[in-house]
């Protein structure tokens, strides 16, 4: 007799559901904590199918599907994976070897998502598109395609060698993703190319004048893309990049500009700020963090690189610089502008150890003890925020019903001490699990 299609649908489900439960990851008796700033929820279920979070409850409130993998969390923490906003990995070139090595030691430090503000676009999309593969056990790779005045590719070329080592094979400042313009430039075409590259967002360097960065802005955004610019982008003002829309801006004393006499054109004075005179609350600071807020605008503030070079070289960074950066990231969170966290770095405390554990920590940690962040504000930062800088908070940063299963377990209590976001039990990227050997 033949069957229904009633039956048939039930039976259909019937195969379907061993199948399903089969794929279905139920993490037990965690304290959750977001990834929105909200407090922890102890002894909480999330489940997991497919690579997605299906649903997060209070433990005990619904029946753990049959046949559902279970983990139990008793004493264990879970957030987000974290983003870091700001790296460099293909700044230089370089082996397969070692971008494996180090894009492994972050996911296994518990960084689930990186963006590269400027290197080698061919490399990155390669690196981005193994890492969405998700077999390397790697985290996803968003990247820029960097667009700055002609004038700047000559200067950096003198000081530094990353734009010849990012564009060998193509004549200088007209490779895609390390593209020079000027008032002569079909802009249109340049972001097409830029686009096409895989770059997430166009990032405007320096030695723009603020007409050709409402251009670009506008002409990025008109084609999908993300705009992320220096907080200063010489002559351009930071106010001037914030009225023209961009997404994000990096590098909290790049501010400081907004209030000097005059800014330069050339963009090698970007750290000498007179952080001594320009004071954190000058009114010119306090409209521009309001004209932030306003416009959304994300501050990429980059604190532990600014530690790091003054540290290791005092005269390459204005007097102050430290203190004046702390205390206007302090101003901008109180004054409720989005700050995500990112180190620029290639992503690791030391780019000689891939086990050094990730620079976003440090990051997140100076975050709490210099700018007034609470731990669980530190955590928004590095996963809800970071996701919204990579314009991927749709689906990434936090813990919900919808969102990605890009998840970290913790052994020790953040709320407690930043730190402790250190100590990885494991880490789930789109539902898999990866763990350190020797880890259990």
């Amino acid at each position: 007799m033949p069957l229904t299609l009633a039956a048939m649908v039930l039976l259909a489900a019937a195969q379907a559901a061993p199948a399903a439960a089969a794929d279905t990851t139920a993490l037990t008796h965690a304290t959750v904590i977001d990834g929105t700033g909200a407090a922890p929820r102890a002894d909480m279920t999330v489940l997991i199918r497919g690579g997605w979070i299906v649903a997060v409850y209070p433990e005990g409130s619904r029946k753990v599907p049959d046949g559902a993998r279970v983990e139990d969390l008793r004493g264990k923490w879970l957030i987000p994976g974290l983003i870091d906003a700001h790296v460099h990995l293909a700044a230089e070139n370089g082996d397969l070897a070692k971008y494996s090595g180090r894009l492994r030691g972050l996911l296994l430090g518990g960084v689930t998502g990186v963006r590269d503000m400027g290197g080698d676009a061919r490399v990155l999309g390669y690196l981005a598109g193994e890492a969405r593969l998700d077999a390397p056990g790697w985290p996803d790779v968003y990247y820029s395609a960097l667009m700055a005045g002609p004038t700047f590719f000559f200067e950096d070329a003198r000081d530094n060698p990353r734009v010849p080592a990012t564009t060998q094979g193509v004549l200088m400042g007209s490779a895609p993703w390390l593209r020079a313009v000027d008032e002569t430039t079909d802009i249109r075409m340049a972001v097409a190319e830029a686009k096409g590259t895989g770059a997430t967002g166009i990032k405007l360097y320096a030695n723009l004048p603020a007409a050709l960065v409402r251009a670009i802005s506008a002409e990025a955004h008109r084609q999908g893309l993300l705009v992320w610019a220096h907080a200063a982008v010489f002559p351009a003002k930071p106010s001037d990049a914030v009225s023209a829309g961009v997404d994000t801006v990096s590098h909290t004393p790049y501010l400081a500009w907004e209030a000097a006499r005059r800014i330069p054109v050339d963009y090698h004075w970007r750290t000498h700020a007179d952080f001594v005179h320009i004071r954190p609350d000058d009114a010119k600071i306090v409209a521009l963090l309001d004209q932030m807020k306003e416009h959304g605008t994300i501050l990429d503030a980059t604190l532990r690189v600014l530690r790091e070079v003054s540290k290791r070289s005092p005269g390459a960074v204005g007097e102050g610089i430290l203190p004046w950066s702390y205390a206007v990231t302090r101003a901008a969170h109180e004054a409720g502008v989005l700050v995500d966290a990112g180190t620029d770095s290639d992503g690791l405390t030391s780019n000689k150890d891939a086990d050094a554990g990730p620079a976003i920590v440090e990051e997140m940690a100076l975050l709490v003890q210099e700018c007034g962040f609470t731990p669980a504000a530190a955590i928004q930062a590095a996963t809800q925020v970071s996701a919204m800088a990579v314009g991927r908070s749709a689906d990434r940063g936090t813990i919900a019903q919808g969102m990605a299963a890009d998840l970290v377990v913790l052994s020790a209590d953040p709320m407690v001490d930043i730190g402790n976001v250190r100590k990885v039990v494991e880490v789930v990227k789109d539902g898999k699990i990866f763990r350190q050997e020797g880890k259990r």
